[in-house]
């Protein structure tokens, strides 16, 4: 039988604002919470400047998103505020789009994203969700921070 104390003890906690943030592109930056790269997913939080626009791309599984700050959207209507959940759909082509002010957002992510080039249609780049838990441990290394534990 587990005892509470067991389960407690199996249980993941992360501060998050004791992680640190890295770089993502241009006036992006990114920071993983939990990543189980065997059961295929990431959690990764995102903060974006005022105005950034992402690159288009589509994702080959689901991801899940809520906004904690800001507003952003798929287009410029910025409709995906603080309290808002949305659903990605895997193959839609979309951006990302910041509104007027920084922006906080978190990801379950059981996707690996493609990039497309809208004018013909091709790929141009895929990351997955191993390249992001890479990229962000290099960033933390870069940065002289110790490896955070998300990957419990």
């Amino acid at each position: 039988m587990t005892s509470m104390k067991d389960t407690v003890a199996r249980t993941l906690h992360l501060a998050t604002d004791e992680l640190p943030w890295v770089p993502a592109g241009p006036d992006f930056e990114m920071r993983v919470v939990h990543a189980r790269l065997d059961e295929g997913w990431v959690v990764s939080q995102i903060r974006a400047q005022p105005n950034v626009a992402h690159g288009w791309h589509r994702h080959d599984a689901p991801v899940f998103g809520y906004t904690t700050a800001g507003a952003w959207g798929h287009d410029e209507t910025y409709e995906y505020r603080p309290g808002t959940y949305i659903f990605e759909t895997p193959g839609v082509v979309h951006r990302f789009f910041n509104g007027p002010e920084v922006t906080e957002a978190i990801f379950l992510s059981y996707a690996d994203a493609e990039f497309i080039d809208l004018e013909t249609n091709e790929v141009t780049g895929r990351v997955t969700r191993a390249d992001m838990v890479e990229r962000y441990l290099q960033g933390c290394e870069q940065l002289g921070v110790r490896r955070p534990n998300f990957l419990t």
